[in-house]
């Protein structure tokens, strides 16, 4: 596998994720008969930010990965991002989204936050070598 077939990859996954998550938005609407808002419900609240905040970085992490992988980066440094990422988006969503694991918030945000920094690395890196 190539690094834009790795990039590819987490991409696509991190796609359905996406589309995941905008789906639970959906069913809590649904659930709850919410049509916009919050409605202050605290579970459509979940719903919503869970996939807001998804929405929010996945755009940066994805780009990265995209743009590591045209300028050459490793399979590997593409497949460990991407997986990080990926992993640290679905603790987010089981600690905030599902609350089945409370500590999946603060792993999910930490994990999140430690990608991006290496990915900014990287493309640092990369720019100047």
């Amino acid at each position: 596998m190539m690094a834009m077939q790795a990039a590819a990859l987490w991409i696509g996954v991190n796609l359905i994720l996406l589309v995941y998550l905008s789906f639970r938005v959906g069913q809590a609407r649904m659930r709850y008969k919410i049509n916009l808002g919050d409605g202050e419900n605290p579970e459509m609240t979940k719903a919503i930010r869970t996939h807001a905040n998804y929405a929010e970085y996945a755009p940066a992490a994805l780009l990265g990965l995209f743009v590591l992988a045209a300028l050459g980066a490793g399979t590997m440094i593409i497949h460990v991002l991407g997986g990080a990422f990926l992993f640290a988006r679905i603790a987010h969503l089981l600690g905030l989204g599902m609350g089945v694991w409370p500590q999946g918030r603060g792993v999910g945000a930490a994990g999140s936050a430690l990608v991006l920094l290496a990915t900014a690395g990287f493309l640092l890196y990369y720019a100047v070598a």
